[in-house]
């Protein structure tokens, strides 16, 4: 099943809700659904072997797969992106920051598969989403913003529409009660330091992570904790 949040945004996937099961050790990401009016969104789409949970979930709230028209990728770690090929190859566009283009097309180290113990099937062709740009479909204006740290490659989208202002920032910022990961070859403290005051001086009206709970107000004081905790441990 999925689960319907605030306004044209759904949970359709991912493991911290059992959205979907998987038979691994590792935590498929948080996948959302944009229900725009006309196109079907999702943003991050799981690392896979998850995507007939995640298709079969918008099949029971009668939403049709086949009106999915684009994924937007956070970044190009597999439990984000590992479905990414499949769903190109179904018609829909995969679009994704700059730096996690090339790691989508080319399926090498930035994709942490390895991590995993998988393979990550490179994309064929992504359409790039710069800092700052625009993209409005249906009833949603989409905005995205580079979030590095976590990643080289992080970026968040933000999406205005019915009046707030929702940020789905992947891994950039997570529930205080769940640790940042500080373990992946590309984490840069410096980075993701420069990232959290970015997002304090205008932080969104919704917060929705990549993983674990979401933030439906006040999140500026999520991402106040998570810059302690960074100023706190050095790194």
């Amino acid at each position: 099943m999925g689960m319907r949040l605030i306004g044209p945004v759904y949970l359709v996937g991912g493991q911290d809700y059992n959205m979907v099961y998987l038979d691994w050790p590792a935590n498929d990401c948080n996948t959302y659904l944009l229900n725009t009016g006309d196109p079907l969104v999702l943003i991050d789409c799981g690392c896979g072997d998850s995507l007939p949970g995640i298709l079969g979930n918008l099949r029971e709230m009668e939403m049709d797969p086949r009106d999915l028209t684009h994924v937007l990728l956070t970044h190009a770690h597999l439990p984000h992106a590992g479905a990414a090929d499949d769903l190109q190859r179904n018609g829909v566009e995969v679009l994704a920051g700059p730096a996690a283009a090339e790691a989508l097309r080319t399926g090498g180290l930035a994709t942490v598969a390895y991590h995993y113990h998988r393979r990550f099937r490179p994309v064929r062709a992504v359409t790039k989403m710069a800092d700052g740009e625009t993209l409005t479909l249906g009833t949603c204006r989409i905005r995205a913003l580079a979030l590095p740290g976590h990643s080289a490659d992080s970026v968040g989208y933000e999406v205005t529409c019915e009046g707030r202002r929702m940020l789905f920032c992947g891994d950039a910022v997570r529930s205080p009660a769940m640790e940042q990961f500080r373990n992946r070859p590309d984490y840069d403290a410096e980075a993701y330091l420069a990232t959290l005051q970015r997002l304090l001086e205008d932080p969104p009206d919704v917060l929705y992570p990549g993983h674990g709970a979401f933030c439906l107000s006040r999140p500026e004081h999520w991402i106040e904790e998570e810059l302690k905790k960074l100023l706190r441990s050095g790194r």
